[in-house]
């Protein structure tokens, strides 16, 4: 019994109440064994636990805690070790990545403990009988899948993997199991588009609602591809046809459904220069962190947000909000009109990966401090999707200290929603 080892104690917290100290290992809980993160966050929801607990200077210790079903106990664990990706796909982002970044940049994330505790897609390439079996034992739902396509011969290709197991066999599984799934289809002009696209969207609709949604996202492509397999991205028409295509099955789905069931990314609505669906057409954005309604979502959060603007434009500060290249035409809409010209929008081109990245999560911040050199302007506000998550750093490492150095402006980082924008330019 391996056990999970304490790396940390939060202040305040019931582990530092209880005597659980930095260095023990927490072996189990209510008798189960305490293998890694996930099965402690799954076996601490309860009101009774009961911890076998190693301590750091030698012998076990047996600790009752009663406490609220949701509370965590304030323990910092040991990280758990990321499955990979053993796919090489055609159309793979990490392989398009620049050489010299950090190497957690060029980690392929394949673990399904990841995709239930924060989200990240898995191609259920990789699980065995006895990772099915926990998922089912300790229902942990929901997860998301990256099908990409239903047509195994073309899956496989795409993944260039031709030992990758059927995908559908692996959702039946699940979704028999009780296991909720949000799924995505990474779509290349060319592969999986057209009538392959279709199939698998009435693939993926008939294991509705345990698979509750499919989101579509176009290929991305940096500039960095010297050897990969030849691919392009969509086009103007491409990416209408795409949306014309899909239209009919939204509309069937909501009439019978009373919801959409897939979602076309931001992406194609932008290159197709056609209007976003309505905020309810997007039934509460369950792949919004996909890129998937955070436009719509943000245009109506903000027509109710910015009431709060009304005078601050009065302020003799000069402000500029940096953005990506294919958000800045809507931030300018809503905000220009309210704010003038203490306000101004940066849309900042991405020379790390090439100018054909245009979203705002992958700007680095070489890239925006050399956009606002030379600017005369006081304060530059960053939405937070620029920096790795928790790590307080941009993409290539660069520190928002580093920025307001190299800018000669003051920066603040602000939460990537239109609340979090309103507060920041109210509190500049």
């Amino acid at each position: 019994m391996n056990g999970l080892k304490v790396t940390g104690i939060e202040e305040g917290g019931i582990a530092l109440e209880v005597g659980i100290e930095k260095g023990d290992t927490i072996l189990s809980i209510n008798g189960r064994e305490v293998m890694d993160y996930l099965a402690y966050r799954y076996l601490i929801s309860s009101e009774d636990v009961t911890l076998l607990v190693m301590k750091s200077r030698g012998g076990l210790v047996e600790i009752e805690i009663e406490k609220d079903f949701d509370d965590d106990l304030g323990i910092l664990p040991t990280p758990m070790r990321v499955r990979c990706c053993n796919n090489k796909c055609v159309f793979c982002f990490v392989a398009q990545m620049p050489k010299g970044l950090r190497r957690s940049l060029y980690v392929k994330d394949e673990d399904y403990r990841h995709s239930f505790l924060y989200g990240t897609y898995i191609t259920l390439t990789t699980l065995k009988d006895e990772d099915y079996d926990r998922i089912l034992t300790d229902r942990l739902s929901p997860l998301y899948v990256s099908v990409h396509v239903t047509d195994d011969d073309m899956r496989r290709f795409m993944l260039n993997n031709k030992k990758a197991p059927a995908v559908l066999d692996g959702i039946k599984r699940l979704t028999e199991g009780g296991i909720t799934l949000h799924t995505q289809a990474v779509v290349c002009p060319g592969m999986n588009d057209g009538d392959a696209l279709l199939r698998t969207v009435e693939d993926m609709a008939s294991f509705y609602p345990m698979v509750s949604s499919l989101a579509v996202v176009p290929v991305g492509l940096t500039k960095h591809r010297e050897g990969l397999y030849p691919l392009k991205g969509f086009t103007k028409s491409g990416a209408a046809r795409l949306l014309d295509g899909l239209l009919p099955y939204q509309k069937k789905y909501r009439k019978a459904w009373g919801v959409s069931f897939v979602y076309p990314s931001d992406e194609f609505y932008i290159k197709a220069g056609r209007d976003f669906p309505k905020d309810r057409d997007y039934d509460g954005y369950p792949q919004i962190d996909n890129g998937v309604g955070l436009v719509r979502d943000f245009l109506t959060e903000f027509a109710k947000e910015k009431r709060r603007l009304k005078g601050a434009s009065k302020g003799k500060q000069k402000v500029i909000l940096v953005t990506g290249a294919s958000f800045a035409p809507y931030l300018r809409d809503v905000v220009g009109e309210l704010l003038g010209s203490s306000v101004s929008v940066l849309a900042v081109k991405n020379e790390l990966f090439g100018q054909s990245v245009t979203v705002t999560g992958l700007l680095c911040g070489r890239d925006i401090a050399d956009a606002l050199k030379g600017r005369k302007a006081d304060v530059a506000i960053i939405p937070s999707v620029t920096m790795r998550d928790g790590e307080g750093v941009f993409l290539d490492d660069m520190t928002p200290e580093d920025m307001e150095r190299e800018a000669g402006m003051r920066v603040i980082m602000c939460a990537p929603t239109a609340g979090g924008l309103v507060d920041a330019i109210m509190h500049k």
